[in-house]
């Protein structure tokens, strides 16, 4: 199954819904536990204002796929996404908060 996976599209696909605020695809592409480990890493809130995203690396663990993608807005920072196949969709099921930066 891997081989027919294009996880940088998945991971492209979740910025563009990060950017656009698209609460649908983001509520489908975010376990309940990474949504809430992010909010708090995030300082209590997802309602930033981002304004482009880049996928800097993805590389396959086990069954799994990190992504990790850096978001652009007045504060930058950048994420590590654990994307693993639950209930055959593919869902970021924990994720870090590697660093914040200004931004412009």
């Amino acid at each position: 199954m891997s081989q027919d996976v294009n996880i940088e599209e998945i991971a492209r696909r979740f910025g563009r819904a990060v950017v656009t605020m698209d609460i649908g695809r983001l509520m489908t592409d975010l376990s309940p536990e990474a949504m809430t480990k992010l909010q708090a890493q995030a300082g209590g809130g997802m309602a930033i204002q981002i304004n482009s995203f880049d996928i800097l690396s993805h590389s396959q663990e086990g069954a799994d796929y990190l992504v990790d993608s850096k978001f652009f807005g007045p504060t930058n920072f950048t994420m590590r996404a654990r994307w693993s196949n639950v209930d055959d969709e593919w869902r970021i099921v924990d994720a870090d908060v590697l660093n914040t930066e200004p931004g412009g």
